[in-house]
């Protein structure tokens, strides 16, 4: 197998999980495909740099983290990075970055579904419509009508109990070891 063929099935493998991390911090459905994209490319060019055993899935986070930063300044728009944000991202993304795990993305993004879906109503709503819809935390206090810090309260709610639940499906699965 070709280096490129074996990095062409690595993209297909990553880019759903790649895309929804960069429209995490985006906020932009185009923009994320776009920055996704030029991660794989740039992944690809500096593949030398990719450390053997480690998880490409974290490596190309990072380029794509980067790349959604630098796309973020050029536009001068002005969206809060929270870094508790961003590390809620990491934390739920991380139990998957095994790279001797069998499953696919696809079968990862479903278990994240699952877990999403699992919510109660009071935390579901706030995510939906700050993950999915790409409302700011103004916006949905006004129309939940709840104070903004409760929305950052029950997106930090929300992320910790995503991420306890994918942990319990792996170790369900017998896939995760602590």
């Amino acid at each position: 197998m070709s280096d490129l063929h074996a990095y062409e099935i690595l993209v297909r493998e990553h880019e759903t999980m790649v895309t929804a991390y960069v429209r995490g911090i985006v906020g932009d459905a185009a923009l994320a495909q776009d920055i996704a994209q030029e991660a794989f490319i740039r992944g690809h060019r500096h593949l030398a740099k990719f450390k053997p055993g480690s998880s490409f899935a974290a490596w190309i986070r990072t380029i794509a983290r980067n790349l959604a930063v630098d796309a973020l300044k050029r536009r001068k728009r002005e969206v809060s990075l929270d870094p508790d944000v961003i590390q809620g991202m990491e934390d739920i993304l991380q139990p998957f970055d095994d790279p001797s795990r069998g499953e696919t993305w696809k079968d990862r993004v479903q278990t994240v579904e699952r877990c999403f879906q699992s919510l109660s109503d009071t935390l579901r709503e706030p995510c939906r419509l700050y993950y999915y819809e790409d409302t700011d935390t103004n916006r949905i206090a006004g129309m939940l009508r709840i104070s903004v810090a409760t929305v950052r309260k029950r997106l930090e709610r929300a992320r910790d109990l995503i991420k306890a639940c994918i942990k319990k499906a792996l170790a369900v699965e017998g896939l995760l070891y602590e």
